[in-house]
């Protein structure tokens, strides 16, 4: 098979035109689920000139990602025939909403998920939106790809990061650089999870009451002021004992949560990019991420020494290294549960992206109206709460995706709503008892 031009500037391999990829099992830890995305006011391209750049996007190979489909539970297959064709109905116009219903679109967005290709882009008036296959990609891509559309759409360049050097065995080269270089982080690891305990007391499990449950997702989406977000930098650094970021917005969400009459877990938990142990250079576009729980309870110096643990360790990458070999020799059956406890209890589970350039560089519309960047994860466990936190334009952007079986709508809000408007003063509540 001949080369096809893609428009980059180059042409994609005939190698690569017609294979097939093993779904890894980091690939299959995130089987089942889906990210879905808004981001706008924006000046948008036309849906073809998007339609387009997905194309020239996705005939990169396998690596870009958005080509792939999956030919069983093990194997992806990627190629050229047909693909224009996928990604011109892979992008869609759809009818816009109003500015501040952000959580709205991302709700209808969940509902009319249905397997299909890894990508969908739907155009909105000003607004764009996307639904991701979690198995394929994760989060840090989610972020990264409305520029890229745009950017390809307009005439530029597809982006380094998305022709780079791609990690053939991407656990296998994070454990090198992190472990194998550096053996000191392994006793460091090991004495990291013998001596970590929660503040929250162990109990006895007790059998709680269950109650049917739907397995729908709700959205919470709102945004703070730039004079809250420096307030709270500001807070955490001028404590005799600083605190992370991280630790100061699961506490403050805690106590806003708690505020609002919702039971929490003892423990939170934090939702790590583990590409930062890959060698420099190294890109993995799958999914790459992984969940570590933060104990501490409500206690800010025990939340943020929880954190400050983990970073030094090489946590994450173990953690995610532990799931794929678990993954790979039994794999999971992923059932959805069919009850949830009556009286729940909120795991607040953040997935903090900061200042993200990439968001930051989107050609938005500055017009007075709402700015909306917000993802939402789906399906949802029962008891989870899921965050996610965005910096843009100096202002905290939070979305927040729940069980509204579990937890009660406007309860949510409220507290979601008080978390940016005054996280300090959450904060103030909890540090004072």
């Amino acid at each position: 098979m001949t080369a096809v031009t893609n428009g980059a500037g180059g042409s994609v391999p005939a190698s690569v035109a017609d294979v097939r990829v093993p779904i890894s099992a980091v690939d299959r830890l995130g089987a089942g689920g889906y990210i879905v995305s808004v981001f706008g006011p924006m000046t948008l391209p036309s849906r073809d000139a998007i339609a387009d750049a997905l194309w020239r996007i996705a005939a990169v190979g396998p690596d870009a990602r958005l080509g792939l489909v999956a030919l069983d539970d093990r194997t992806w297959g990627f190629g050229l025939e047909s693909l224009r064709e996928r990604c011109d109905l892979m992008v869609v116009e759809a009818p816009e909403f109003a500015s501040g219903d952000a959580g709205v679109a991302l709700e209808r967005l969940i509902g009319r998920l249905e397997p299909g290709p890894p990508v969908r882009i739907l155009l909105a008036g000003d607004r764009l939106l996307m639904i991701l296959d979690h198995g394929v990609v994760d989060a840090r891509f989610t972020t990264r790809l409305p520029l890229a559309l745009i950017e390809v759409a307009t005439g530029g360049d597809i982006p380094a990061w998305l022709t780079a050097e791609n990690a053939r065995r991407p656990l296998w080269s994070a454990f090198v650089e992190t472990f194998a270089k550096h053996p000191a982080r392994v006793a460091t690891l090991l004495r990291v999870r013998r001596v970590e305990t929660p503040v929250v007391p162990q109990r006895v499990p007790v059998e709680r009451p269950l109650i049917g449950w739907t397995g729908s997702t709700a959205v919470v989406v709102a945004n703070g002021t730039r004079e809250t977000f420096k307030g709270l930098h500001a807070w955490l650094r001028r404590r005799d004992e600083p605190v992370a970021f991280g630790a100061g917005v699961i506490v403050a969400l805690r106590a806003a949560l708690a505020a609002e009459g919702l039971r929490l877990g003892p423990d939170s938990e934090m939702v790590y990019d583990v590409r930062g142990y890959l060698p420099t250079g190294v890109e993995a576009t799958g999914s790459f991420v992984t969940g570590i729980p933060v104990t501490g309870g409500d206690d800010l110096v025990a939340v943020d020494q929880s954190l400050a643990q983990t970073a030094a360790s090489g946590r994450p990458l173990a953690a995610l290294m532990a799931g794929a070999v678990k993954e790979a020799l039994r794999p999971a059956r992923r059932r959805a549960p069919g009850a949830t406890p009556a009286r729940a209890r909120a795991r607040v589970v953040v997935s903090n992206l900061g200042v993200n350039r990439s968001l930051q560089s989107l050609p938005w519309v500055r017009d007075g109206r709402v700015v909306d960047t917000a993802s939402a994860v789906h399906p949802i466990a029962p008891e989870t709460v899921a965050v996610q936190l965005v910096v843009l334009d100096g202002r905290l952007h939070v979305a927040v995706s729940y069980n509204d079986t579990s937890f009660d709508r406007d309860a949510v809000r409220r507290a979601v709503q008080a978390f940016v408007d005054d996280p300090v003063g959450l904060l103030d509540g909890v540090v004072s008892r």
